[in-house]
């Protein structure tokens, strides 16, 4: 170890400054700084009740120090971890006296005092860049303007105080033309005497140059693993170490002077190299062109290491100690020695050398599965690696969070991972704080039912309104047949701009659910089922009546807050209002820690309206777009350091060392971050040494990142389009990573780059075969195993959905018939496949829960039609007069608003009046009675009740037009009305409709008819049947009518149009219980033709015949 300690004393006014109790120590790596920042921490200090004060960069530093204090001493206590601002702002209050809390000049306050200046037309006349700007914008943009100004003013207080002081004193410094505004609005906002931080700067440093003594300071103050400091906090340390003692530790990545290194970009905008311009140097290119922020601020520190009293202490390892062992420690060893290698040093890459790699994935979700599988074949390939020495680092956390839960989650057949996601942004982080902020736009809200609904999906909500979980489904079918689309009631959509209809809303459905609860429509008799404009709903059973209570309560609770929200108030005013909201519409037994977060969110907005002094009322658009931007920031230090794997952005583990790190999504313009300033930032325009850029940052941040890994760096980034596989550049600071390593190392032998060998390129999918192959260990997860093995064998024909069953008959002793109900027999023909699914094999398709409808009807759906055509008829028995008829359909919720609705109503009440007559001459006088069925043929017993048989025969009818679905039940009705038709019973069967009717007589043998789907059914039970309604009746007719074709092709073409669909219909196939069942075989095969003509064969053929006899 190389320790280079030097107190310095630098020349003139040596006796009139006083010497600074300052100690400066850098090192390259963490784990030094640490050692010595632990052992000081464990010395005793005078008082042994005062905690010991770090300042950290970030939370994850502090938490990483806590770790290291609490291992080397066995615990950590008493110690108080703050970020730089935090310590200087709590430094003024003890120096300066009686301070606020809260700034008026922090970013928030800054924010409302600077909305507040905007909103005065008078100032705007000020500031017509400002008012042009406003123009025609609404008053969020106002806020987000302010936002912007508040920012750039923030970083002016950090960089640019003699700018504000100039402003100050009415100077103006010719910055441009925003300069003249800039400096008006800051005379403004200082006219009143508040303190900022550039003013508290001067006074601050004035008691801090003063000897006189400080009480309350603490004994000693560590500095720890800072990166960057602005000049502001760099004075405030320097007059600090005038009154106790001040430790640095920083991460210097270089033990050489580097601070006159320059990139070989800047080297070439140089005009020409004066003689003082020869000992530039690029040094080393990696140091050079990313550490040009580290380099300023080394400089600056420097300095304020060199003042009298000061001390300064390095800590390097000497040559000897630095071994090349990998092409990642050669890396990190030549930026410490500062040097480029020649072509004769190269490091000689080895075959096993894993130490530095790239990744080149399709998407962000093939990263994070190449990631995982990664980092199971290091695990294995090394046992002493655990998952607490591997960080996932990446610069856009949120977009590669949902597909790190989903891989990374536990599954069957993929060995596990711990991992922790930090980092977060709250809102999506936590679903009810996005629920919070969905309240906060209720007055805008349309009130749409799917929306209200999934606000009673957060538990804490949901508990509060006294709903359960399970209860949804059901208020989702109450609310679905109530009609409730959108709209608290007509005022509301009045409010909106539209006509005051109350169809649709919410205070229809609920009064028709409640009248029919208290009031059935059954009391209606043959009336008109109305009361007032409503039609009651018969939806409730039992004592569900208090469910809907509640739902009603939790309605009428969130329209009055609706209202409510509408007023605008004070900040201090919403502060209360909000809490209020939290503790009426959430159950803190739910999420208590949650609840917790937004009452603090809330009461900030108390103390910003305090510190700014702002009392105009503000909108509710305004105080949710705030709220939204402060619940977006992380989440603090949780999910740092737990033990696992760590994945979190970039910055809050700069720095820290690991033994493997991670990088992922370095995409090109993802690193460095694109992010351009605002148009009116200054310090944009006219830059400094010292000056904090995004872009220097990122820089900054990669080396840092290089630095801190210890024995593996694993870069990953989307190289390759999914579609097309074309390929997509890097970041440009990966390029210039790949071109230093070729400058670093060489391949043994085939003279292959060294960047090419450290590249991998992965298949699109995770069950690609070689992923496997080879002994690669690119894959670990069993089920993409068996999916690249499949796909890695010969094609084979596919696997039966299922094998053929046992005929159910060979379970009965002693050769019993199958015996079923006729209602069974017809309901299999309705739909073989789905009954074989279902009733044979138990099978539940899943159903997707269909959404509720957010916008009113403008044409009558599918689903509402046949209880428009009841309605229609029951009108007709029931003698009510067109008036009634009207209000009833317009209460339904069936039809469109208005005179479309009518129109509808029109069109489907015609063809019922025209059908009525008939419908009423050729109904049974004598009601109906189920006719005994029992009859065994072909191994099968029929035994049940056949409904809809009178005297006349069997009689039916439908209110809309028959179709190939209808032929098969109404033919085996009648085949059973024939078989079994005791005298006395007509064998004549009806099915009539507005636009047609089917008619059959008695039958010469219908037992020879009815045997073969008896056959038919006793195979449906053991394998799928080719028996289907629509391409089965298709065939058949087309057989007997085939046009200008022969019979066959025009069956066939039919049968093939109704199972596969056209632009006007679905096909069969489409139909998920079709699809299932024939996945494995061909479903128009030579069996579905037999069987077509088999079985509707007759059944054609006789209608055909009654037809004929008709005419």
């Amino acid at each position: 170890m190389l320790v280079a300690a030097r107190p310095c004393y630098p020349s003139g006014h040596r006796c009139q400054r006083p010497l600074l109790m300052l100690t400066l120590y850098h090192a390259p790596d963490l784990e030094t700084l640490g050692e010595l920042a632990t052992t000081l921490l464990a010395t005793p200090a005078r008082d042994p009740f005062a905690p010991a004060r770090v300042v950290v960069p970030s939370q994850g530093m502090g938490r990483w120090l806590t770790l290291e204090l609490a291992r080397s001493q066995g615990i950590a206590m008493q110690l108080e971890v703050q970020l730089p601002a935090k310590f200087v702002w709590d430094l003024s209050r003890l120096c300066l006296g009686q301070l606020p809390e809260q700034s008026a000049f922090s970013p928030s306050s800054l924010s409302w005092r600077l909305y507040d200046w905007l909103c005065e037309p008078a100032h705007l006349a000020e500031a017509p860049r400002l008012a042009h700007y406003l123009a025609g914008g609404d008053e969020r943009r106002r806020l987000s303007l302010a936002v912007k100004i508040a920012d750039v003013l923030d970083q002016y207080l950090l960089y640019r105080d003699d700018w504000l002081a100039a402003w100050e004193r009415n100077e103006l410094l010719d910055l441009g033309p925003d300069e003249a505004w800039q400096a008006l609005l800051w005379r403004e906002l200082t006219k009143d005497g508040h303190p900022h931080r550039a003013r508290l700067l001067e006074d601050l440093l004035r008691r801090l140059y003063d000897a006189t003594p400080i009480a309350g300071l603490p004994e000693r103050l560590l500095v720890f693993g800072i990166s960057s400091l602005p000049p502001h906090h760099m004075r405030v340390l320097e007059g600090l170490a005038r009154h106790t003692q001040v430790v640095i530790f920083a991460l210097n990545p270089c033990r050489e002077a580097w601070g006159e290194i320059r990139d070989i970009r800047e080297l070439a905008r140089q005009p020409e190299a004066g003689p003082e311009d020869w000992y530039l140097d690029v040094g080393h290119p990696l140091l050079a062109s990313l550490g040009k922020q580290g380099r300023d601020f080394f400089d600056s520190l420097f300095s304020l290491a060199s003042v009298e009293g000061s001390q300064e202490t390095g800590l390097y390892s000497e040559d000897d100690d630095l071994h090349d062992a990998s092409l990642l420690q050669a890396l990190q060893n030549d930026i410490l020695r500062l040097r480029t290698r020649q072509p004769d040093e190269r490091l000689v890459l080895r075959e096993d050398d894993r130490s530095l790699e790239l990744h080149i994935a399709h998407s962000p979700l093939r990263e994070v599965e190449i990631l995982h599988d990664q980092l199971l074949a290091r695990f294995a390939a090394d046992p002493a690696l655990t998952p607490d020495q591997v960080v996932v680092l990446t610069p856009d956390i949120e977009r590669y969070a949902p597909y790190i839960e989903a891989v990374f989650a536990p599954r069957e057949g993929v060995p596990r991972i711990p991992f922790s996601l930090a980092d977060r942004s709250l809102r999506a982080e936590i679903p009810l704080i996005e629920a919070f902020l969905n309240l906060l736009a209720l007055p805008e809200s349309r009130f749409a039912a799917e929306e209200i609904l999934t606000g009673l999906e957060q538990p804490a909500i949901a508990r509060r309104a006294g709903i359960e979980a399970e209860d949804l489904p059901l208020l989702r079918d109450w609310l679905r047949e109530a009609g409730v689309r959108w709209g608290r009631d007509g005022a509301h959509r009045e409010q909106l701009g539209l006509p005051a209809d109350a169809a649709f809303t919410w205070r229809q459905g609920l009064d028709r659910l409640l009248l029919g609860f208290a009031a059935p429509p059954q009391l209606a008799g043959l009336g008109a089922p109305l009361l007032g404009d409503s039609w009651p709903l018969d939806a409730l059973e039992g004592g569900r009546a208090q469910l809907l209570g509640r739902l009603v309560a939790f309605v009428e609770r969130l329209a009055a807050l609706a209202q409510q929200l509408q007023r605008a108030r004070s900040l201090s005013e919403w502060a209360e209002s909000l809490q209020q909201l939290i503790d009426s519409l959430f159950d803190e037994r739910e999420a208590g820690d949650t609840l917790l977060l937004l009452s603090k969110a809330c009461a900030a907005l108390k103390e910003q309206g305090d510190a700014s002094g702002v009392e105009r009322p503000i909108e509710l658009a305004l105080i949710r777009q705030q709220l939204t931007a402060a619940l977006e920031q992380g989440s603090a230090a949780s999910g740092f350091l737990t033990g696992a794997v760590t994945f979190c952005t970039m910055v809050p583990m700069r720095s820290l060392p690991f033994r493997l790190v991670c990088l992922l999504g370095l995409d090109d313009g993802a690193l460095p971050r694109r992010t351009p300033a605002a148009g009116f930032d200054l310090i944009s325009q006219a830059p400094r040494r010292g000056d904090r850029a995004r872009r220097l940052d990122d820089r900054y941040l990669l080396l840092e990142t290089l630095l801190s890994a210890r024995s593996g760096l694993y870069l990953s980034y989307v190289g390759r389009d999914p579609r097309s596989n074309a390929e997509l550049p890097p970041s440009v600071l990966v390029s210039e990573l790949l071109d230093v390593v070729d400058l670093t190392a060489i391949c043994a032998a085939d003279g292959e780059k060294a960047s090419a060998r450290i590249t991998q390129q992965h298949p699109l999918q995770p069950f690609a075969p070689g992923n496997f192959a080879g002994g690669q260990q690119a894959g670990f997860a069993a089920p993409w195993f068996r999916a690249a093995q499949r796909l890695s064998q010969a094609a084979e024909s596919p696997t039966p959905f299922a094998s053929v069953l046992a005929e159910p008959d060979q379970d009965r002793p002693g050769g019993a018939p199958l015996t079923l109900e006729p209602s069974q027999l017809i309901h299999c023909f309705k739909h073989p496949a789905r009954y074989l699914l279902e009733q044979r094999l138990g099978l539940r398709l899943a159903e997707g829960e269909e959404a509720l409808a957010g916008d009113e009807p403008f044409s009558v759906e599918w689903t509402s039609q046949h209880g428009l055509r009841q309605l229609a008829l029951h009108a007709i028995e029931r003698g009510w007069s067109e008036r009634q008829e009207r209000a009833v359909a317009a209460a339904s919720g069936w039809l469109p608003v208005g005179e479309l609705g009518q129109a509808h109503w029109g069109q489907i009440r015609g063809p019922i009046r025209a059908f009525a007559p008939t419908l009423f001459d050729e109904r049974p006088d004598d009601p109906s009675q189920p006719l005994l069925v029992d009859i065994e043929l072909a191994g099968v017993r029929i035994h049940g009740w056949l409904d809809g048989v009178s005297a006349s025969g069997l009689f039916d009818y439908r209110l809309r037009d028959l179709g190939a679905w209808e032929l098969a039940p109404f033919w085996l009705r009648h085949l059973l009305l024939n078989c079994a038709a005791t005298p006395g019973i007509s064998r004549d069967s009806r099915l009539l409709s507005p636009k047609s009717e089917w008619r059959l007589g008695p039958l010469a043998g219908p037992l020879e008819l009815l045997e073969p789907w008896l056959h038919a059914y006793k195979s449906a039970l053991c394998e799928p049947l080719p028996v289907l309604a629509k391409c089965s009746y298709g065939f058949a007719k087309k057989w007997r009518k085939p046009g200008r074709k022969e019979p066959i092709d025009a069956a066939r073409s039919e049968a093939r149009v109704m199972w596969h669909g056209n632009d006007y219909m679905t096909g069969e196939g489409q139909d998920p219980w079709n699809a299932l069942a024939f996945r494995d075989r061909e479903p128009l095969g030579e069996r579905f033709e037999a069987l077509a003509e088999q079985l509707y064969g007759p059944a054609l053929d006789a209608l055909q015949g009654s037809e004929e006899d008709e005419a």
